[in-house]
C-alpha cells in the first residue's frame, strides 16, 4: 500500500488505513490505532511466508493477517474479491463511481454479504430501496474489518485493477503460513482410500511434521495403470505410460 517498504512508509496512507470497516463485522484482533501499529504489522514478515513474487500489496495482507489473528477470514473474503474483480463490469462500476472510498468499500461489503444469500432471497429484494436491501443483508457476514481496510486503500493506490492478482497471490503465501501442501493424484483409475492414505503417509515423511497435507485427485485412463503425483511444484510419474514411453524411446525406429 506504500511507495517504499519499510523505511518510507506512506504517512497519508497509515493514517487512512484502518478507519474505514461496516458495522456488523466479524471481530478479530483489534485494528491498530497508530501509524506505527500499522507499519509493524504490515512490514513485519510472517513465518513460513516466502517474500512476495508479484505484488508488495499481497504480502502486507497476509503479514497483517498473521499478526491480527485473521488468516482465515482474509483468505475467505479474497477468494471472493479476487474473483468479482475478475468481471470487467465490477471494475467498469468501480472506475464510473461518483461516491467517496468510504461508499466504495460500504457497497463492496453489501456485494459480499448479497453473494451469501439465496437466489430466491435475491430476487425478492429486486426493486427495492438500497436501505432496504442493505437492512435484509445484514444478517450476512461483513467483510473482515482488515479486508475492508486493505480495500479501501487499494482504491485510494489506484490498484484495483490489481486484486485478482493480489488475491491470488495471498492464497499462495496464506498455505506457506499454514504449512499447508497441495498433492494432487492422478491416477489410471480412481484410488481407494487405503490406497490415498499410504501414498499420503509416505509423502508425510519427507515434508515437516506439522505439514497440512490438502488432496485432490483426477483420473486419467490414458495413464494405463499407476498414478502420477504434483507435490507443489514437484511431479513423480510412477505411471505404466511413462514406463512404456521409455521402453519405446529405447527401441530403434
Amino acid at each position: 500500500l506504500f511507495p517504499l517498504l519499510p523505511d518510507s512508509l506512506n504517512a497519508s496512507m497509515l493514517a487512512r488505513v484502518g478507519l474505514r470497516f461496516p458495522k456488523g463485522v466479524r471481530t478479530f484482533a483489534k485494528l491498530p490505532s497508530t501509524k506505527e501499529e500499522w507499519k509493524k504489522i504490515l512490514t513485519t514478515p510472517a513465518p513460513n511466508a516466502p517474500p512476495a513474487r508479484g505484488s508488495k500489496y499481497a504480502g502486507m495482507t497476509v503479514n497483517a493477517a498473521y499478526h491480527l489473528k485473521a488468516l482465515d477470514p482474509v483468505r475467505n473474503d479474497f477468494k471472493y474479491l479476487g474473483k468479482v474483480f475478475k468481471d470487467p463490469r465490477t471494475l467498469e462500476a468501480v472506475k464510473n463511481g461518483q461516491g467517496t472510498t468510504n461508499d466504495f468499500v460500504n457497497d463492496m461489503n453489501v456485494m459480499f454479504q448479497a453473494s451469501q444469500a439465496s437466489k430466491a432471497e435475491l430476487a425478492k429484494l429486486e426493486g427495492k430501496e438500497k436501505a432496504a436491501v442493505v437492512k435484509a443483508l445484514g444478517k450476512y457476514p461483513a467483510l473482515n474489518p482488515l479486508s475492508a481496510s486493505l480495500l479501501g486503500s487499494f482504491k485510494d493506490e489506484g490498484v484495483v485493477e490489481e486484486i485478482p492478482a493480489i488475491a491470488e497471490e495471498v492464497q499462495k503465501l496464506i498455505g506457506k503460513v499454514l504449512k499447508e501442501v497441495n498433492v494432487e493424484i492422478v491416477g489410471a483409475a480412481p484410488l481407494t482410500d487405503k490406497q490415498k492414505a499410504q501414498i499420503l503417509s509416505v509423502i508425510q515423511k519427507y515434508v515437516d511434521s506439522d505439514s497440512k497435507l490438502l488432496l485432490s485427485e483426477k483420473t486419467d485412463t490414458s495413464l494405463i495403470a499407476g498414478f502420477q503425483l504434483l507435490i507443489e511444484d514437484r511431479f513423480v510419474d510412477l505411471s505404466a505410460k511413462k514406463s512404456l514411453d521409455t521402453l519405446m524411446s529405447k527401441i530403434p525406429a
